[in-house]
């Protein structure tokens, strides 16, 4: 409980507005048969070929959170579906097609550590994830109609967590951060800054010979 003051007392800590985080924990998920078509005419002998994510995302609707009398006190059943969408990136020829794409939907249902509180206090559960590219198979149209296609086996590291927006208090106090410098407008900068300050070239002449061998027989 806040105590009460009449009068002055040492102020010798500082309190901070965070989002706290109560719970979190760690799902694995992999897909080993992710096929990607190819736009036409595409070569992919001569294409490279990357794979961009998104962070992932809970699907709008599927989320739930479910007491249960078998579970310990003050964790929940915690239900979600993670959507997560990414950009598969084939350069070729100095043109850069972007194919937008989506992984199969990644269900949950886990416990978490969610207690019970007052009405004003709301916890909010997110999702971060790291998508990472296990392998990846060409296959080349066999005639005109086929499209090349890649393969992908990707894996997917999510973590859900439960947050709070809470009061912390610190013991030490810290000075306050402000910029170190002003901001610089873009039309300022010029290509020929850095020249200006460059120095002098080593390698401006040619490399002189340090043994002379002869030049006929």
């Amino acid at each position: 409980m806040a105590k009460d003051f009449n009068g002055m007392y040492e102020r010798n800590f500082e309190c901070i507005l965070v989002d706290k985080v109560f719970d979190s924990c760690l799902k694995k998920a992999c897909f080993d048969d992710i096929k990607i078509v190819l736009p036409d005419g595409i070569d992919p002998n001569f294409c490279d070929i990357e794979v961009c994510f998104e962070n992932g995302v809970i699907k709008p609707g599927s989320l739930k959170v479910l007491d249960s009398s078998v579970l310990p006190e003050g964790c929940k059943r915690v239900k979600m579906t993670v959507v997560i969408c990414y950009i598969v990136e084939v350069t070729c020829n100095g043109k850069c097609y972007e194919i937008p794409a989506t992984l199969p939907e990644i269900p949950l249902d886990i416990v978490m550590y969610h207690p019970d509180t007052r009405c004003e206090f709301k916890f909010d559960i997110i999702v971060e994830t790291r998508g990472e590219v296990l392998d990846e198979l060409v296959e080349e149209g066999c005639g005109c109609d086929e499209d090349s296609t890649v393969t992908l086996a990707i894996g997917a590291f999510i973590i859900p967590k439960v947050i709070g927006r809470v009061q912390l208090k610190l013991d030490q106090q810290f000075p306050y951060c402000v910029p170190p410098r002003e901001c610089k407008d873009f039309s300022d900068i010029s290509a020929c800054d850095d020249f200006d300050s460059i120095e002098f070239p080593d390698d401006f002449y040619p490399e002189q010979a340090t043994s002379i061998y002869p030049c006929g027989m």
